[in-house]
């Protein structure tokens, strides 16, 4: 089985991609894991001309149609992100807007993970606006909302100084 895990922060050693490397170590105990990094993919804003809706793929040509590929053969994706004004980054936020050139039975029974890391506290409104767009994410696509992770986390207090927090992200993939 393979995982695609989905780095979505413009810092390659940031506070959510150490819990999503904390993460992986786990899940490559039961999936073949490989690893994208947004910021350094050239994906283009989609521009709503829906041609990928009869030729089954982006008339741009960015990295986008081939994450898309890689999408399709992943059974299981982790989506790992820092708050960004009560939401995903914008990184992550346009690759999730280009999967619009796939076809919903491609993420039928894939499974989703998702961890965000902000510097509001746990019962701050953004992991909860967080969670329901995921959720309905997971309902439009029939995917599974497998297990959602949000981490309070800054300068101060950063990952790797929280060993619950990376304790959280090795024990997600067990969640279900």
């Amino acid at each position: 089985m393979q995982m695609m895990i989905v780095y979505g922060s413009p810092r390659k050693n940031g506070n959510s991609a150490t819990l999503a490397r904390a993460f992986k170590e786990e899940a490559s105990n039961q999936y073949v894991c490989s690893e994208t990094f947004l910021q350094e993919s050239r994906i283009e804003p989609c521009k709503a001309c829906n041609w990928c809706k009869t030729h089954r793929r982006c008339l741009i040509e960015d990295d986008m149609n081939s994450l898309c590929e890689r999408v399709k053969e992943a059974d299981a994706l982790c989506f790992a992100t820092p708050v960004y004004w009560w939401g995903v980054s914008a990184q992550l936020k346009l690759f999730i807007d280009r999967l619009y050139q796939m076809e919903l039975a491609s993420f039928a029974d894939k499974k989703l993970y998702v961890i965000a890391v902000g510097e509001d506290s746990l019962d701050g409104i953004q992991y909860r606006l967080i969670r329901e767009q995921f959720e309905a994410i997971c309902e439009y696509t029939t995917m599974e909302f497998a297990g959602y992770l949000p981490v309070s986390a800054d300068d101060k207090h950063p990952i790797d100084k929280q060993s619950n927090a990376l304790a959280s992200a090795r024990e997600l993939i067990r969640a279900k």
